[in-house]
């Protein structure tokens, strides 16, 4: 028998419309990290199980913020990660794109940024920009 800790915790699924409460049971070791997903319930759907899993034990989140942008005829281009990255990466990735100028013109979908800190993800533009 582990003497770990047993907490019951409770937040709603975000995968799909229905936003399922979700009564998770997790373990926790001597530093109050998750150690173990011991039970789910409360989800409609096999997504929640999954979701619940993921949320404690590497949160992800797609990125969205804006770049700047020369020759445009807007100053910023809003972007966003082409899928979810672990939110321990949001910081470091703002740090990277902080910097980041793109040239107009550019289209919704074109990456920005390919293989955002080698996750694999793109960082993506989300609208158009003409030239000025």
């Amino acid at each position: 028998m582990s003497n770990n800790a047993i907490d019951t915790l409770q937040f709603n699924c975000t995968t799909c419309p229905s936003e399922c409460l979700l009564t998770v049971e997790v373990e926790r070791d001597a530093d109050g990290a998750v150690a173990e997903v011991r039970s789910v319930t409360g989800n409609s759907c096999p997504r929640g199980d999954k979701f619940a899993h993921q949320e404690l034990t590497c949160p992800m989140r797609v990125l969205t913020t804006t770049v700047a942008v020369s020759g445009g005829d807007e100053a910023l281009l809003p972007v966003r990660t082409a899928e979810a990255i672990p939110l321990e990466l949001h910081a470091q990735a703002m740090n990277l794109i902080r910097d980041l100028v793109v040239n107009a013109p550019i289209r919704m979908g074109n990456v920005v940024l390919p293989n955002l800190l080698n996750t694999g993800i793109d960082l993506i533009a989300s609208m158009d920009i003409d030239p000025a």
